[in-house]
């Protein structure tokens, strides 16, 4: 199990920190510290050039949810 450090910011947010990566079925996913966080996007999709940036992603925390999931 890999445990990732997140950073609780403005006190009803979390804030994910790491390099993003776009896949080629439309799919985002966010590197933290090795462990990777799926992403589903609503349009507009994200701008040109972002593939591989340092993003932080800042989201309330009653809409974060953690699901298993299998590959």
């Amino acid at each position: 199990m890999r445990l990732v450090r997140l950073r609780w910011a403005d006190g009803d947010r979390i804030a994910f920190r790491g390099r993003l990566s776009l896949t080629e079925g439309g799919g985002t996913v966010l590197d933290v510290g090795g462990a990777l966080i799926l992403f589903d996007l609503a349009d507009p999709p994200l701008p040109e050039g972002v593939d591989g940036s340092w993003v932080e992603v800042r989201v309330a925390r009653g809409h974060v949810a953690v699901r298993p999931y299998g590959v």
